[in-house]
């Protein structure tokens, strides 16, 4: 019988292209069929349609059900290579800046918590780097080989696209790509927070040191930050917001470099927490003295603002929240289950010894 003829019902149709990929290799032994939230959009039908053809797929002996996981191959082609790997893994994307020698210990952080919860799901977390101008990722490439990808801030768009046609379950994080569901932080009241934190110890001239370029929290916190001076009645002065890069000797030296100017400033606030330490640094290698002088807050709460000395007062978006929602997302698209566009995860002011 001829399953993928036009006449046919809508859902032997889509087995029989469902059949044909997974004969071809295109979805290959061991490996799992996108999620039934996908196919569906994919194929414009609904569950109910979508779920008919798979059981079809079950009964021939092509795909296997597997609750909490998904639909997993099992149909194994003539042309398969004796020894292909199960896909097992989950790759954590971030962009390759050239500048920076290692990764930020936020997102080390949030890896942390994401192998804790991979390893409880029987699954692998590979973290990698990709730069804008390079190759086809090898993940992309052979997308058989992964489970889902959690792509975070300023991925080239190109290989967002690859993973979208690709039907790969995908996430992002800090990015405001649409076709994928989003986790961002409320970056706006992050940076306007720390802001009037500072107001409310008495600043006046508050540096704002801002993120990489292109990066939707960096234009986030800095309009956190103006949004805090207006509705405070303080003017918004060009000169004291400098360029940074997320790393710590970005925030050294574009406050040394004011400081060296004479540019007169009481406060401090930084995008993330690695530049307000930098910042903190220039202050202190300066001769002048935190927080008498200068009060410095930053954006984060890794690791070493809680042992910095002084200790860094910041604002705490927490690595956990953002590693277990990211998991759980993925695994909810992995299942086809249905979950929100996009979810915004709130800052909370931790007061230390900076200001």
């Amino acid at each position: 019988m001829d399953y993928a003829s036009k006449t046919s019902p809508l859902y032997l149709q889509i087995y029989g292209d469902l059949k044909t990929l997974i004969e071809q290799n295109h979805y290959e032994y061991g490996s799992f069929l996108p999620a039934e939230r996908i196919l569906s959009i994919h194929y414009k039908v609904e569950r109910l349609t979508l779920r008919k053809s798979l059981s079809l797929l079950v009964e021939q002996g092509y795909i296997e059900k597997l609750p909490g996981a998904g639909n997993k191959i099992i149909y194994k082609s003539l042309t398969l290579p004796a020894s292909l790997g199960i896909a097992n893994a989950i790759v954590y994307v971030i962009p390759d800046m050239a500048n920076e020698r290692v990764a930020q210990p936020y997102h080390m952080e949030i890896c942390n918590y994401l192998e804790k919860y991979c390893k409880n799901d029987n699954l692998d977390l590979i973290f990698t780097k990709v730069s804008s101008n390079q190759t086809i990722p090898s993940f992309l490439q052979n997308p058989a080989t992964i489970r889902g990808i959690i792509w975070v801030g300023d991925i080239n768009l190109e290989f967002l696209e690859i993973a979208r046609k690709s039907h790969i379950p995908s996430i992002v994080v800090s990015n405001n790509y649409s076709y994928f569901p989003r986790i961002n932080m409320d970056d706006i009241n992050c940076g306007y927070s720390a802001t009037c934190h500072l107001i409310e110890q008495g600043c006046e001239r508050i540096v704002h040191i801002t993120g990489f370029p292109n990066y939707i929290s960096t234009y986030n916190r800095s309009e956190g930050y103006r949004r805090a001076l207006l509705v405070n009645g303080l003017d918004v002065i060009p000169e004291l917001t400098v360029q940074g890069d997320w790393n710590f000797s970005s925030g050294y030296s574009s406050v040394l470099n004011l400081i060296e100017k004479g540019v007169a400033f009481d406060g401090i606030m930084a995008s993330n927490d690695m530049m307000a330490l930098g910042a903190m640094k220039a202050v202190i290698t300066s001769g002048l003295k935190v927080p008498v002088d200068i009060k410095i807050i930053g954006i984060d709460n890794i690791e070493q603002s809680k042992i910095s000395l002084p200790a860094l007062s910041t604002i705490c978006v927490e690595q956990k929240s953002i590693a277990k929602l990211a998991f759980l997302f993925l695994k909810q698209i992995m299942e086809g289950v249905s979950i929100p566009d996009e979810i915004l995860i709130p800052g909370k002011l931790i007061k230390r010894e900076t200001t």
